[in-house]
C-alpha cells in the first residue's frame, strides 16, 4: 500500500484521545456509611462488570473511527487487483451471518433466558453480544480473510509492482489528425483539445521522464525528444498537430509506439538492468475523437498480441470527441464522365448525409471553371436530408471547348464540421475519340459500330467516339501514317480471320505505347495459328465449339471497370442473360483476367482481359454481332440487349483506352498519372496546388504521390538517376490541383483529390471493438483531464483506497451509534429502576 500524503499518519497518535476521555470522566463509586447498601454489593459488581465491557466496546470503536479517519485522509492507494469478493468469498460471508444469527438466537433461548436472576441475564447478554461479534469477526477472518488476501496478494505479485509517483515515466503521446479531428466544440477543435490536455499531463510528469509524439499523418518512426521542455515547447505551439485531409489509420503508429518502448526496455535490460524493476513507468496516450474511420479493425489482432506481449505497457486512450456530434456533409461525388467529349452534356453527382436527429435543409452551390477563368458559380439547389439519411444531387454543364474544367460544390450552412462542406472535381475537355474497327465484311461491324456511335446520336452531334472501319490490309499502313492527334484510343478485331505479320508488329507498337485491343471472337474463318503466334495476347484461341445446350455469360469480376456501371444499375443479370450459342474455347495467358466465363461451362473464359507495355488487350470468345441471325446461325444474343449492350460496349472502350486508369478524380492519398506528349521535353514546370499554392518540379517526374508519365523511358529513368525531383514532395490537400509546362502551350492538365469516402463518418468505437484492438482490461479510457489522472494514479500505483475507506467508516459511525444508544438507553432504564 502506498500513501498520497504520509505526513498525515502522525495524526494517528489522535486515537489517544477516546482512551483519555475514558480515563478521565470514568465514574467513581461514592463511599456509604449505610451497613443496609451492604446487602446490594453482589449485584453492583455485576452491573459494574457488564458496564466495562460496553465501555471498552465502544472505547475500541471509537479508537477505529479516529484511526480509519486518519489514514482515510492520507489517501492511501493499492496495488492493482481485483479487491471485489469472489463468488465463493460472497457465500462464505453469507453463511457465517447466518451461523452467527443461528449462535446468537439458541444463546439467548438456552443461556440468557435461563438465569431468574435480572442483573445476571444482562451480564450473559453481554457476554453473548461481545462473543458473538470476537467471534464471528475471527471466523470471518479464517474463512473469508484468508483466502482473500492470497487471491489478491497473487495477483498483484507482478512485475511492474507498486509504484511510487516519483518514478520516471516513459511516455508516447500519439494524436489523431484525421480530418474528423477538425470538429468544433465551445471554439476550439479537437486537435486543440488533445494538445492542450496533452500539455497538462506532460507538465505533472515526474522529473527524468521520457517523452515522444507521434501521429497519423505521415508514416515515419516516433522517436523520443530530448527533454519535457522540448515536448512542451512543441505541443505549445498553434500550429502544431492540425487536422489534416490526408492521413493513415492510427493502428501503424500505435506499433511505432510500442515498438519504441519495447526496444527503450530491452536497452535497459541489456545495460544491466533489473527486468522487475524497470528504471520507467511505460505509457501510451491516445489521443482521439474514437470515429472509426481513424482504425482499421482487419489489422486489430495485430496491437492486440504486441500489447499482450508487453504486460508492463499501460495504455490510456484519451476521447476529445464530442457525443452525440452533429454533421452535414458531402459523402461523395461523382462525375458522368472523367474524360467528357466537347459539346456533351456532363452531370455532376454528390451524396449529402445527415448525422443528426433532425430533418436539415441546405444549399448546395456548383462553382466551374476553366484554364482561362476562376471558379464562378453556375447553379444551386435547395436540398432537405432526413435524420441518419443520405440525399443526392444532380448538376449538370455542357463545357464548349477542349480543356480541363475544375470547380468544387459547396454546401452553404454553419456546420462545426467544415471539411466535408465543399467537395471538388475536374473534367478533362476533348474532342470526340478516334475508334477503328478492322473487320473483313463491314455488314458484320454494323452493330458494333452503332453501339459505340448510333446514327441519331451522330446526326445531332451527341455521339461520344468517331468510329472508322479498315479492312485487315490497311491496318499496318494505317498506324504507321497516322498522326499524334488523330491516333485511334481503341483498335476492334471484329471476326479477323487474320493479319500480317506487319500488321501484328505494328498492333503490338501501339499497344506497347499505351493503345488498346479489343479482339471479338465470332466466326469459323479464324486462323488460331496465326494467333497463336502472338505471345502478347491475353489468351491462346484454341476451338471453336457449339453449346450443347442453353448457355449464358457469367460475370467473374462484377467490379471490373468493363461490368462496374451496370454492376452499378443492377443490369448484369439482364446481361448474363443472353443466350449463347458457339463460342470459341481458349487458354489465357498468365497473368491475365479471366473477367467473364460461359455457363454451364464455367471452366471456358468469354472475356479475357490483359496488359501489354502501358496498353490494355481484351478477348472475347464469342460474337457481339447478329451475322446469320436471320438464319439463326449467329453466334450470340448479346447484341438484343439494347441500351445494356451499348453501356457494356462504352465501358470496354473506356477501359481499353485507359481513362479509367487516368481519372482525374481520386481520393487524397492515392497516386496521381498525367500524360504528357511523348515530344514533351525535359522543362521546368509549376504544380498549382489547392490556395493557389505554386510548387515547382522537373519534368520528367516520378514520385509514389504523384507520376508525369511519358512514353521515352530512358529520359525518365535518367532524371531520376540524376534526382531531378523532390523527395519530400507530398500531395496532402483536398482539392484542385493543376500542372503548368513554363514552355509549352498544351492545356494544363489537372486533377483533384477528394477526402475518403467515410472519413468524416462519425460512428464511434464500441468498448468491444477496443478490446479487439488492445485486449479486455488492457485499456484506460478518459474523457475529461480528472478521469485521465484518475486513470493514470491507478496504472502507476495502484487503485485509491479512499473510497472504500469512506465506506467503511459510515459502517463504523453507524454502529457506534447504536452501541451508545443501546448503553445509553439502558444505563437510563436502570437508573429509573433504582429510582
Amino acid at each position: 500500500m502506498s500513501l498520497l500524503h504520509p505526513a498525515i499518519l502522525t495524526g494517528l497518535a489522535l486515537t489517544a484521545v477516546p482512551v483519555v476521555l475514558h480515563l478521565l470522566m470514568r465514574a467513581r463509586p461514592k463511599q456509604l456509611d449505610f451497613p443496609a447498601l451492604r446487602l446490594l454489593q453482589n449485584i453492583k459488581r455485576q452491573s459494574v462488570q457488564r458496564l466495562q465491557l460496553r465501555h471498552l466496546l465502544l472505547l475500541l470503536l471509537r479508537m477505529l473511527l479516529i484511526a480509519l479517519l486518519v489514514i482515510a485522509i492520507a489517501r492511501p492507494t493499492l496495488p492493482a487487483a481485483n479487491y471485489g469478493f469472489s463468488n465463493r468469498e460472497w457465500i462464505s460471508f453469507v453463511v457465517l451471518i447466518l451461523l452467527v444469527a443461528a449462535g446468537i438466537w439458541a444463546g439467548r433461548k438456552y443461556w440468557v433466558k435461563r438465569s431468574r436472576n435480572v442483573h445476571e441475564q444482562r451480564w450473559r447478554q453481554s457476554l453473548l453480544q461481545v462473543g458473538s461479534g470476537v467471534g464471528f469477526l475471527l471466523l470471518l477472518a479464517l474463512f473469508v480473510g484468508w483466502p482473500y488476501q492470497s487471491r489478491v496478494r497473487a495477483e498483484i505479485a507482478s512485475p511492474d509492482g507498486p509504484r511510487n509517483l516519483n518514478v520516471p515515466v516513459s511516455a508516447v503521446l500519439v494524436f489523431d489528425v484525421s480530418a474528423s479531428m477538425g470538429y468544433q466544440h465551445e471554439n476550439k477543435t479537437r486537435t486543440e483539445e488533445a494538445r492542450q490536455l496533452a500539455l497538462q499531463q506532460i507538465r505533472q510528469l515526474p522529473r527524468g521522464s521520457q517523452i515522444a509524439i507521434g501521429e497519423n499523418y505521415v508514416r515515419r518512426p516516433v522517436r523520443f525528444l530530448n527533454d519535457l521542455r522540448t515536448a512542451e515547447t512543441r505541443l505549445s505551439k498553434a500550429e502544431t498537430f492540425r487536422a489534416q485531409d490526408l492521413s493513415f489509420p492510427l493502428n501503424e503508429t500505435i506499433l511505432s509506439a510500442i515498438q519504441l518502448q519495447d526496444e527503450d526496455r530491452a536497452r535497459f535490460l541489456a545495460e544491466g538492468g533489473d527486468e522487475l524493476s524497470d528504471r520507467f513507468i511505460r505509457e501510451i496516450y491516445i489521443y482521439t475523437d474514437r470515429f472509426r474511420s481513424a482504425w482499421q479493425m482487419e489489422g486489430a489482432e495485430r496491437i492486440q498480441r504486441e500489447v499482450e506481449r508487453c504486460p508492463w505497457l499501460k495504455v490510456y486512450l484519451i476521447d476529445v470527441g464530442v457525443e452525440p456530434g452533429t454533421n452535414l456533409g458531402f459523402a461523395s461525388l461523382s462525375v458522368s464522365n472523367d474524360h467528357a467529349v466537347q459539346g456533351l452534356l456532363c452531370r455532376v453527382t454528390a451524396e449529402i448525409f445527415n448525422q443528426t436527429s433532425e430533418t436539415l435543409s441546405a444549399v448546395v452551390e456548383m462553382y466551374l471553371g476553366d484554364e482561362r477563368s476562376d471558379p464562378t458559380k453556375r447553379d444551386q439547389k435547395l436540398i432537405a436530408v432526413e435524420p441518419g439519411e443520405t440525399a443526392r444531387v444532380d448538376m449538370n454543364f455542357t463545357p464548349d471547348h477542349p480543356g480541363t474544367f475544375q470547380g468544387e460544390l459547396r454546401l452553404i450552412r454553419s456546420d462545426p464540421l467544415s471539411c466535408d462542406n465543399f467537395i471538388p472535381f475536374t473534367v478533362s475537355v476533348h474532342e470526340r475519340q478516334p475508334v477503328w474497327i478492322v473487320a473483313e465484311d463491314e455488314g458484320e461491324s454494323y452493330v458494333w459500330q452503332q453501339a459505340l456511335a448510333p446514327d441519331g446520336l451522330v446526326e445531332r452531334e451527341g455521339h461520344q467516339y468517331e468510329v472508322s472501319q479498315l479492312s485487315p490490309l490497311e491496318l499496318a499502313h494505317a498506324l504507321q501514317d497516322v498522326s499524334e492527334q488523330n491516333r485511334p484510343s481503341v483498335i476492334y478485331l471484329l471476326n479477323v480471320s487474320r493479319l500480317t505479320p506487319q500488321g501484328w508488329d505494328a498492333l503490338k507498337r501501339y499497344v506497347e505505347s499505351g493503345g488498346g485491343v479489343g479482339i471479338l471472337l465470332g466466326s469459323t474463318r479464324i486462323d488460331t495459328a496465326n494467333f497463336r503466334e502472338q505471345t502478347w495476347l491475353p489468351a491462346e484461341v484454341q476451338v471453336h465449339s457449339r453449346a450443347s445446350g442453353p448457355m449464358h455469360v457469367e460475370i467473374s469480376q462484377p467490379e471490373h471497370p468493363v461490368f462496374s456501371y451496370l454492376n452499378e444499375m443492377d443490369a448484369l443479370g439482364m446481361f448474363a442473360s443472353a443466350t449463347v450459342h458457339r463460342y470459341w474455347k481458349v487458354d489465357p495467358a498468365e497473368g491475365a483476367q479471366v473477367l467473364a466465363t460461359f455457363s454451364p461451362e464455367t471452366q471456358v473464359p468469354a472475356l479475357v482481359a490483359g496488359r501489354w507495355g502501358r496498353g490494355h488487350v481484351a478477348m472475347m470468345s464469342t460474337a457481339v454481332d447478329l451475322e446469320g441471325a436471320s438464319e439463326r446461325r449467329n453466334w450470340s444474343e448479346l447484341a438484343r440487349l439494347g441500351w445494356i449492350y451499348a453501356a457494356w460496349g462504352d465501358h470496354l472502350t473506356r477501359f481499353l483506352s485507359g481513362l479509367q486508369d487516368r481519372s482525374v478524380n481520386r481520393v487524397i492519398g492515392m497516386p496521381m498519372l498525367i500524360d504528357l506528349p511523348a515530344e514533351t521535353p525535359p522543362q521546368k514546370a509549376l504544380l498549382r496546388q489547392p490556395g493557389l499554392v505554386q510548387f515547382p518540379l522537373q519534368v520528367p517526374f516520378r514520385h509514389p504521390q504523384l507520376i508525369v508519365s511519358i512514353p521515352d523511358r530512358e529520359a525518365m529513368e535518367n532524371s531520376r538517376s540524376n534526382k531531378q525531383y523532390d523527395e519530400d514532395f507530398l500531395l496532402d490537400k483536398v482539392g484542385n490541383y493543376r500542372l503548368i509546362l513554363a514552355e509549352s502551350k498544351l492545356i494544363p492538365p489537372g486533377f483533384s483529390f477528394q477526402l475518403p469516402l467515410l472519413e468524416t463518418d462519425m460512428t464511434r468505437l464500441s468498448e468491444t471493438e477496443l478490446d479487439e484492438l488492445f485486449g479486455a482490461g488492457r485499456w484506460q479510457l478518459s474523457r475529461t483531464l480528472a478521469e485521465l489522472e484518475r486513470s493514470v494514479l491507478m496504472g502507476r500505483i495502484g487503485i485509491e483506497a479512499y473510497p472504500l475507506l469512506i465506506a467503511i467508516l459510515l459502517a463504523l459511525f453507524l454502529l457506534e451509534h447504536l452501541v451508545a444508544n443501546v448503553f445509553y438507553g439502558r444505563n437510563a432504564a436502570e437508573r429509573r429502576g433504582a429510582a
